[in-house]
């Protein structure tokens, strides 16, 4: 997994749609429901949207990448405000895998500054492309995963921003020591603990990609999960635990799935998350919920119909529906 730019928070919201209609916007304009079996991850679906592949540069090229630097940085006092100016900048060393340390360092230095005269989705945004580019280089940058482990706890940057810290880290967790990874499945236990934030959907995918996990962490993640499927939680977040839930066969979650079909208030994407989860975890009995919605727009008709499906195909309830 890499990670990838997107704007703001309430592209945040769009990007756990782009996983649960990615996982449920993936196929956003067929209308069925998303693969269960090996599904992306959020950070997965961000990074492959926006992920540039890091390539050798001529020597002669290396000249031109202070100044760049500066653009980028908001250093430059010229294009300070100029978003495009800046991302432009930031295109022009997008394939550098090889940036001289002070080019790093005040790279490093601006994910951590707060203070920024682009709007906040674009300084989001430019964050995020960043930390892609330091990601690409070769050696890997030492302090990185440190610097994102600050920003997060320091709980003073955008919701955006602490996205995308979380996504970046999730990317980097499989190769980093066993003390650092400790350290980084802190954060992801912390954020997916945050209920009313949108990240804490995408710690919970960040953690299912721990290779290293024990049997302990396995059910912190069930636990993490459930409570996160419970009304009140951030919606975006709310939509990703449900999917998880489903996907990783936790029917504790599946009274949270129930009483959010059956309830009077009514969220596409909710829906169909749930009725996904609801083919993947209920029983014969659940038919007849999932039948409810088969008079709905398009997408839940065949959300509602493919549930049934699956229920069928796990159970003795035969030509019932």
């Amino acid at each position: 997994m890499v990670v990838v730019a997107i704007a703001a928070v309430g592209a945040i919201v769009a990007v756990v749609v782009l996983t649960l209609a990615f996982l449920c916007r993936r196929h956003a304009d067929k209308p069925q429901l998303p693969t269960p079996i090996a599904p992306m991850s959020p950070a997965e679906v961000r990074v492959k949207a926006v992920e540039r592949k890091a390539e050798p540069v001529e020597q002669g090229v290396v000249a031109l990448a202070s100044g760049a630097v500066a653009v980028v940085c908001g250093i430059d006092e010229t294009t300070l405000d100029r978003y495009e100016a800046r991302n432009d900048a930031l295109r022009s060393i997008a394939r550098r895998r090889d940036l001289p340390k002070d080019d790093v360092e005040a790279l490093l230095a601006y994910l951590r500054s707060q203070d920024d005269a682009l709007r906040v989705e674009r300084v989001a945004a430019l964050k995020n492309d960043v930390m892609n580019v330091l990601r690409n280089q070769e050696p890997p940058v030492e302090g990185l995963s440190e610097t994102l482990i600050v920003m997060f706890k320091s709980v003073e940057h955008p919701p955006a921003v602490l996205d995308y810290c979380i996504q970046h880290l999730g990317a980097m967790l499989n190769e980093l020591d066993d003390a650092t990874r400790g350290r980084v499945r802190e954060v992801f236990v912390r954020a997916a603990g945050e209920k009313g934030k949108p990240y804490a959907g995408t710690a919970l995918y960040s953690l299912t990609e721990d290779r290293r996990a024990t049997p302990s962490d396995d059910a912190e993640l069930r636990r993490l999960t459930v409570a996160l499927c419970a009304p009140g939680a951030n919606n975006a977040a709310r939509i990703a635990a449900i999917q998880l839930a489903g996907q990783r066969g936790y029917t504790e979650s599946l009274p949270q799935v129930r009483e959010t079909l059956s309830g009077p208030r009514r969220d596409a994407v909710l829906d169909i998350v749930c009725l996904g989860s609801l083919g993947l975890l209920g029983n014969s009995d659940d038919m007849q919920l999932a039948s409810q919605f088969a008079n709905y727009d398009t997408r839940r008709a065949a959300a509602a119909k493919a549930a049934i499906k699956r229920i069928k195909e796990r159970t003795d309830a035969g030509d019932r529906f």
